[in-house]
């Protein structure tokens, strides 16, 4: 068998499938798979995470106060385990057996300490498995005939070094000169590259630069140039990062995939386990189990996360009103809910039971693992679903293991900080299973160094800047040490070299044209290509660099006149914008023009061609929005078209409002004799509930960094309590009753509503106060001008035998009562003019019949945005409705996703 091996030849390499029998191309991995599987060799199936545990069990072992990682350790064990384990498997790789003389420096030292204990627990890696292979093939008989490098053999580490001549290596040969025409910009950038001065560029097009902002407008440029190519099978394409999106632009420009891999570690069915596990820690984090209940995968029905998703959503905790309430729904779940969203928390710091953490694990793995026995449907779609349950099942049993690991040797809790990385470890991107190359796809690679033969044209997508880390991890006595230990680290210049050299590959395998694709979002970092192109730029006839840029011929023909300022450049973003087809044209893109369209104009009225009725039962809001704004009331009633109730755990003033309107409501539910009790049992009452109502109710205000919050929001209800009382005192009030629901029937309908706190004084008067965290002045503002319409529908629902109630708002924030009417709060604020909630109240009833007729004809005001016109005035004895809130246009908008002219 003849093997051709390449260092990056593991991944997507772009060389054209060779059918001759007795053939292949590998990468590190392949070959050692072929050579273990010819010599006998059993082969490692670990994840890499089971890895670095087990070394952290080593480093564990061999730890004590005298050990230089010992402080590091006791702070981020997994980190350090992680961090050594790859400085183990460097040291073999470059030649190291394991050792070190005793009069080695003190790190060193430490580490051969713990490589007595690692060598038999630890799989091996390259290095090791390397050393096996060499030490068989002098016993045993393999199946390579011949073994060619496409690599320079200098460019490989010490080990493949040894094996590459072991097997016999031929070297493959770059074109030390280039292979594009000696006269053209490539052939001018490849002469430099050789070691040649730099030489002036005529920008005949054999050199051009895309230059772009946007990824996805970059990746359709190029997805379009290849797709007009006479063969695109002439040309290769690289994408060093991100290739996902260039592969997305060739599906939409009709050209099979090529196959980039994706690396990701979000996806759905690998965060379960992180979900999972970040509800085992006190204090409960609600957006965490919000999350863990939406998420499209879960081990919960579907049916019980709606609910529960719900009730977290209004009321962020685990007990709450809302919360009972679903769970009392879900009985047939009641013990699966219980284990997943309400388990017993532990202090991060103290850390939680292994036992638990396993059993979480274990039942995630189950589930995934019945997911996939499950199996797909056979088609490509269900395939992929399948992969992504493969892959998750495999980071979830790695997961449980490891945590066996540590169960089995001792550990009796791990920390926060401890499980997080594990579970970082174990969840790290992983190529993506589902992602595949089509039949007849263009050649491609995320490696330079993998263009080991000539080729017409490389399309170099995304240039990114170098990312080759430099600092220096050792010392020069370990260095010293290392070597004598037969080491052989690789210096910083020659780690520079070895990547010039791969990635001028590239460049110098190219025959008629390169592009660069340069993306200006790289923080002013650039590849080390970018800066010779740049240079010979700075070596031609002095001209201006925009005016170069803009010039240019295609390979086809002669250089266009006034060309010579540089390479030819397209600039997608400025001829996008400013409608300049001559960038595109250098891709040899073909561009149609397109004729304007003007922007549709904002419209008053919606007509529709059947009549629209009102709700069997109305409300404030239903009133409110038919009033002021039609379109509201349209889209939310008869369209549907509403928000979703767990698109994020309610925060800020929402929830400290509902906060306000539950004290109140257990208040005086659990305090019947609230009258005659005295400051200090209400204090008392407060000290009691308060924390419950929170961790309940409000418990992201428990979240670590919300402290001065918990407290200003705590501070306030406490003092918003007392001042009701006061008033109520003041007031006369004998009894209060919250959250009372209301129903009374109107004229065409029937009219319901929950009122924040029913009160009723020794007299007999009634009155209804509607709680509001804040925004008392625009509440002045509202019944100085008779807008209060919500207070009118409450004092609608409490009339009782024409005795209009009193009405007003309590506001959480000062404590002050915002009397619509006066007389019965003594210190309330009270309108300097303005009308009562009686008038208001009937004046609503004028409009609801002017809106109702609007709607029996289809017609439905858009009150955002177009001018008003005659059929906008409302009656003369109605409200007045051209009262617009920016706000409900701004909601209009991010409901529907439309303009009020559409």
């Amino acid at each position: 068998m003849l093997v051709r091996f390449g260092l990056y030849r593991d991944g997507q390499h772009p060389a054209p499938v060779d059918t001759a029998v007795g053939e292949i191309t590998v990468g590190p991995r392949g070959l050692l798979r072929l050579l273990e599987s010819d010599l006998g060799i059993a082969q490692a199936g670990t994840h890499a995470a089971e890895d670095v545990a087990r070394y952290r069990s080593c480093l564990d072992e061999a730890n004590d106060l005298t050990r230089f990682y010992h402080a590091s350790f006791g702070v981020d064990p997994v980190g350090v385990a992680r961090t050594l384990l790859e400085w183990r498997r460097e040291w073999y790789l470059h030649g190291w057996d394991g050792a070190f003389p005793s009069d080695a420096p003190p790190r060193l030292g430490d580490l051969a300490a713990v490589e007595k204990l690692a060598a038999k627990r630890v799989p091996p890696g390259f290095g090791e498995r390397i050393r096996r292979v060499l030490a068989l093939l002098d016993e045993r008989n393999t199946q390579i005939d011949g073994f060619d490098l496409l690599d320079p053999l200098e460019d490989l580490p010490p080990m493949w070094r040894r094996l590459a001549r072991r097997l016999g290596c031929r070297e493959g040969v770059t074109p030390a000169g280039g292979a594009a025409a000696p006269g053209s910009d490539l052939g001018k950038l490849q002469a430099l590259l050789g070691g040649q001065q730099p030489a002036a560029l005529r920008g005949d097009g054999s050199l051009l630069v895309v230059r772009g902002t946007c990824r996805d407008v970059t990746a359709q440029a190029v997805a379009e140039a290849l797709r007009g190519l006479d063969d695109p099978q002439r040309a290769v394409v690289i994408a060093s990062r991100d290739g996902i999106v260039l592969d997305n632009a060739l599906e939409r420009v009709g050209l099979p995939r090529a196959g980039f891999q994706h690396y990701s570690p979000f996806r759905a069915a690998s965060q379960v386990v992180k979900l999972a596990l970040a509800l085992v820690w006190e204090p409960l984090d609600p957006h965490r189990l919000l999350q863990f209940l939406i998420h499209p995968l879960s081990p919960l029905p579907w049916k019980a996360r709606t609910r529960l998703a719900q009730a977290v959503a209004a009321q962020p905790g685990i007990g709450g009103p809302e919360w009972r309430m679903a769970m009392a729904a879900l009985q047939e779940h009641a013990a699966d809910t219980a284990f997943w969203t309400a388990p017993e928390r532990y202090a991060a710091a103290d850390g939680a039971p292994v036992v638990v953490l396993v059993e979480r694990v274990r039942r995630c793995a189950a589930w995934l693992g019945a997911r996939l026995a499950a199996g797909g449907d056979g088609d490509a779609e269900a395939d992929e679903r399948q992969a992504v349950f493969r892959a998750a099942y495999g980071q979830a049993a790695a997961l449980a293991r490891t945590l066996e690991q540590q169960r089995d040797a001792g550990v009796a809790r791990i920390a926060k900080v401890e499980v997080d990385r594990l579970v970082d470890e174990v969840t790290r991107p992983l190529p993506d299973e589902t992602t595949a190359a089509g039949a007849g796809h263009v050649p491609a690679t995320q490696h330079p160094g993998n263009v080991a033969e000539p080729v017409e044209q490389v399309f170099w997508w995304d240039l990114a800047p170098a990312r080759l880390d430099l600092t220096p991890t050792f010392s020069r006595q370990e260095r010293a040490a290392l070597a004598s230990a037969g080491v052989a680290l690789p210096t910083a210049e020659e780690r520079i070299a070895t990547q010039t050299r791969a990635w001028q590959r590239a460049v110098l395998n190219c025959r008629q044209r390169l592009v660069l694709v340069v993306h200006d979002d790289d923080d002013g970092a650039r590849h080390p290509l970018w800066a010779r192109v740049s240079f010979m730029r700075g070596a031609s006839p002095s001209r201006s660099p925009a005016e170069g840029s803009l010039r240019g011929a295609s390979p086809s023909r002669a250089p266009a006149e006034g060309s010579t300022g540089g390479w030819a450049e397209a600039r997608l973003d400025e001829a996008l914008l400013q409608a300049r087809a001559e960038a595109v044209g250098k891709l040899a893109i073909p561009t149609l023009p397109l004729d304007k369209q003007p922007l549709p104009r904002k419209r008053r009225w919606w007509r529709i061609g059947e009549p629209l009725r009102p709700p069997e039962k109305e409300s404030y809001s239903s009133l409110a929005k038919a009033y002021y704004h039609p379109h509201q009331w349209v889209l939310d009633y008869h369209a549907r078209l509403r928000g979703s109730r767990i698109t994020g755990v309610a925060d800020g003033p929402l929830l400290y409002g509902s906060l306000a309107h539950r004290l109140f409501e257990r208040f005086f539910e659990e305090n019947e004799s609230w009258r005659t009790a005295g400051g200090a049992d209400v204090q008392r009452w407060l000290g009691a509930t308060l924390d419950d109502l929170i961790e309940k109710e409000g418990a992201v205000l428990l979240e670590h960094g919300r402290g001065v919050d918990r407290q200003q929001v705590t501070t306030t209800l406490e003092r918003c309590l007392f001042r009701l009382l006061e008033h109520l005192q003041q007031g006369d009030v004998v009894d209060a009753t919250s959250e009372q629901e209301l129903e009374k029937a109107f004229t065409g309908g029937v009219l319901r509503g929950y009122a924040d706190l029913v009160l009723e004084r020794g007299d007999g008067a009634r009155a209804v106060l509607d709680a509001k965290w804040g925004s008392e002045p625009y509440r002045q503002e509202e019944i100085n001008h008779g807008r209060h319409l919500q207070l009118a529908v409450y004092g609608f629902l409490l009339q009782d035998d024409e005795r209009w109630p009193a009405s007003g708002y309590y506001i959480v924030t000062t404590g002050n009562v915002l009397a619509a009417e006066a007389g019965f709060f003594p210190e309330a604020w009270r309108p300097e003019g303005g009308e009562s909630a009686l008038a208001i109240w009937r004046r609503s009833l004028a409009t609801r019949k002017w809106r109702l007729e609007q709607f029996a004809r289809g017609e439905i005001e858009v009150n955002a945005g177009a001018e008003p016109d005659a059929a906008s005035t409302p009656p003369t004895d109605g409200l007045n409705t051209s009262v617009v809130d920016a706000d409900r246009f701004d909601n209009f908008t991010w409901l529907t996703g439309l303009t009020p002219s559409q």
